[in-house]
């Protein structure tokens, strides 16, 4: 039995389980990469009224292994870059998504499943999860943007560490390197989920993508073009958005709250 992949909706959340067969890690291989692919299609035509995506494994013990080994024993020089590219598209597909997505790690979340959680918007991770961008170990380097990613997360110095030796990390270290969002007890996981959940799911939803946006380019632009990218951003909220409706609930609720008559 290999890893596979279950996509479940509910409550204006998207969920994608990696499930893997009893005490086995999720590991990724072409079959989990296409489900993938399939369920992020999924995602993006019902991104309009989603509030949130959540990435999770079924196992308390993995959130995800990275290649599955039978990919890794068949390949060599001539196979690895068609390899290589095919995770960083997948990667950036699921980083590129139009609204918060939410990496739920508890257990390991090793090489490439580390990629896979730094693709996510935000890590939540319990206290006994462990981290590690162990591919120096195998002789290789990160293969799905883990040096890229990794090094805007915690930083430059901090990440050529833990890609030069290897080592593992909990979630208390994750969190206090700016890796991880969140961490705490794993049975408090789920309730801080939720409740990062239901404070998005009550913004506005073409709000919330243009955010996204915004911040996807903020590490390439100057204030300058900012300004240009909010701007028309505020235009396509007003025209596109609920931000008329919201705006007018706002100061009709003001209104009343300061009326003499009450």
């Amino acid at each position: 039995m290999q890893t596979t992949l279950a996509l479940s909706f509910s409550d204006s959340v998207a969920t994608i389980t990696l499930q893997a067969p009893e005490g086995k890690p999720p590991t990724l291989d072409h079959t989990v990469m296409d489900a993938l692919d399939t369920a992020l299609d999924e995602i993006e035509t019902r991104s309009p009224s989603l509030a949130a995506v959540l990435l999770r494994s079924a196992s308390p013990r993995f959130f995800c292994a990275g290649a599955n080994l039978s990919v890794m024993e068949t390949i060599h020089a001539e196979t690895i870059a068609d390899w290589v590219r095919r995770g960083h598209r997948l990667m950036n597909r699921l980083e590129a998504l139009p609204l918060p997505v939410v990496a739920i790690v508890q257990g390991y979340a090793m090489g490439g499943g580390l990629e896979l959680a730094m693709a996510c918007d935000l890590i939540f991770a319990s206290q006994d999860a462990r981290f590690g961008q162990s591919e120096a170990k195998l002789g290789l380097v990160t293969g799905w943007g883990g040096c890229y990613r990794l090094s805007r997360r915690v930083g430059l110095a901090r990440a050529k560490e833990l890609a030069f030796t290897g080592r593992m990390f909990d979630g208390t270290e994750a969190q206090a390197m700016g890796l991880a969002t969140w961490c705490g007890p794993a049975d408090q996981l789920e309730a801080a989920v939720k409740a990062f959940v239901t404070a998005v799911a009550s913004n506005s939803r073409i709000a919330l993508r243009e955010t996204k946006a915004i911040l996807a380019t903020c590490g390439s632009t100057t204030i300058d073009e900012n300004a240009d990218v909010e701007a028309a951003a505020s235009e396509r909220c007003l025209l596109h958005g609920d931000a008329p409706a919201r705006l007018h609930d706002f100061f009709a609720a003001r209104r009343s709250r300061t009326s003499p008559n009450r």
